[in-house]
């Protein structure tokens, strides 16, 4: 039997984009050989003469060739800009760099700008160590912000305040092994109405297949990552939500969540179309479908270098989809964003700073080099969209017009274990979705509770 190994993600539910959550190892740099002042770290730039208008921190959390590209975007910057020279700080993982980067502020010793995981933005915003971006925008006639889609603008707002932006957004599509769907002669995801639940089941079932005839399954229809965010798209596609859209209630125990949770947990329990598995990391999924006997997967812009890779290296053919969609049409709404931090003793260098990394060019680099999914509109749907690629990127940019953003909590670093602890209890087999969702609704509503109510040690 195909049995994935437990790992435990550190990621949160929210990635997005990551997302964010399922985003490949990230290099740490070397803090025993900090970059010089005036230095992007690992870049060779020379650094300014002395008496330079500023020396800025560029805080991030990227994988190598991520690292390298922003490297190369610091010294066009220091070129464009004389004086003001850059320390790129690049920390590991999601969670730990986060956990890094509250240790900085909390010392005193921000950096001047920082790349925040987007599950990671409410709680910093509601500390207020944020700078507001808006008096700044309004000093800079240059800056577009009608270019970045109001969805993601509200989705980087607290109390009504901009306190960051994403350096790119991202989205859930579908992936399928176009090899697996000709051998089985079944039609492609979407290219038949509707595509619904009903019919990637029906797909599920039928490349569901035990090819060596020992009795053991050895092609799956499907692979499910059941943990945190890739619950969201199938909870809205039923109509349900994790909290209410003022965030103040939990939502979970509805008859429509209960009856989505159970109807993705029953791929694997009851109808057995998706492997076996106890694991809640993203990359053991992923990793599966690009050894070739997996038909579906869920993952995001992120996914496609390796997916590429894999193709590259072990023929695996493949495309995107559309998600399958049920009482209406739904995918999450990632970013991961850039932010000025209030401690920094230089604004207006950290915005001159801050603008470039968020310009059109600079994502269109990104999206050449990294297939990072823009942010702006205008590079979204045109150099993007119309690009000649190896897959139809009109899947990823057209999911943008029916995303839902995330339920993004300032209290999300103690929710998200009490919500994914009672997941893994469902994905097992030992609860029910119905008892899995109420008791998970019951334990998140009281840390709610409590962190409103300010009961809650040091709340």
């Amino acid at each position: 039997m195909f049995r994935l190994v437990r790992r435990w993600s550190v990621l949160p539910a929210a990635v997005a984009l990551a997302a964010v959550a399922g985003c490949p190892k990230v290099v740490e740099e070397d803090a025993s050989q900090p970059a010089q002042p005036g230095t992007a770290a690992g870049s060779g730039t020379k650094a300014a003469p002395a008496g330079g208008a500023a020396e800025l921190t560029l805080f991030t959390w990227t994988p190598a060739d991520e690292a390298s590209a922003n490297e190369e975007l610091l010294r066009q910057f220091e070129a464009a800009n004389p004086g003001i020279t850059v320390r790129l700080q690049n920390e590991t993982g999601s969670k730990q760099a986060m956990q890094k980067l509250q240790t900085m502020v909390s010392a005193g010793t921000p950096p001047d700008v920082a790349s925040l995981h987007g599950a990671y933005y409410m709680p910093f915003a509601g500390k207020g160590v944020l700078l507001d971006l808006e008096p700044l925008i309004a000093k800079d006639a240059a800056f577009n912000l009608a270019d970045f889609q109001p969805q993601l603008q509200e989705l980087c707002r607290y109390n009504g305040r901009l306190y960051s932006l994403p350096r790119y957004t991202s989205v859930y599509i579908l992936f399928y092994n176009t090899r697996l769907f000709d051998e089985g002669g079944v039609p492609y995801p979407g290219s038949q109405q509707p595509w619904d639940w009903e019919a990637y089941l029906k797909a599920a079932k039928r490349l569901t297949r035990d090819r060596d005839g020992d009795g053991r399954t050895d092609q799956w229809g499907c692979v499910i990552d059941f943990w945190g965010s890739r619950l969201y798209p199938w909870l809205w596609q039923n109509g349900a939500d994790l909290v209410s859209p003022d965030r103040t209630r939990v939502t979970f125990d509805s008859p429509e969540a209960i009856e989505a949770v159970q109807w993705v947990a029953d791929l694997r329990l009851k109808r057995h179309v998706a492997p076996e598995t106890n694991s809640s990391d993203h990359n053991e999924a992923l990793g599966a479908f690009t050894q070739g006997d997996i038909a579906m997967f869920m993952g995001g812009p992120w996914d496609i270098q390796t997916v590429r890779e894999a193709g590259r290296a072990q023929g695996l053919k493949w495309a995107v989809a559309p998600l399958p969609s049920r009482k209406r049409q739904a995918t999450m709404l990632g970013t991961e964003n850039y932010a000025i931090l209030k401690g920094t003793k230089h604004p207006d260098e950290a915005w001159k700073l801050f603008a470039f990394l968020l310009s059109a060019p600079a994502q269109e680099k990104m999206a050449e080099r990294l297939e990072k999914m823009p942010s702006r509109l205008s590079v979204l749907r045109g150099p993007y969209r119309e690009a000649a690629v190896d897959f139809d990127r009109k899947v990823v940019a057209d999911a943008l017009d029916y995303a839902v953003r995330p339920p993004n909590l300032v209290a999300w670093g103690e929710v998200e274990p009490l919500y994914q602890q009672e997941l893994d209890r469902i994905w097992i087999g030992q609860k029910s979705a119905a008892q899995g969702c109420r008791d998970a609704t019951r334990r998140m509503q009281e840390v709610l509770d409590e962190d409103r109510s300010g009961t809650k040690a040091g709340g």
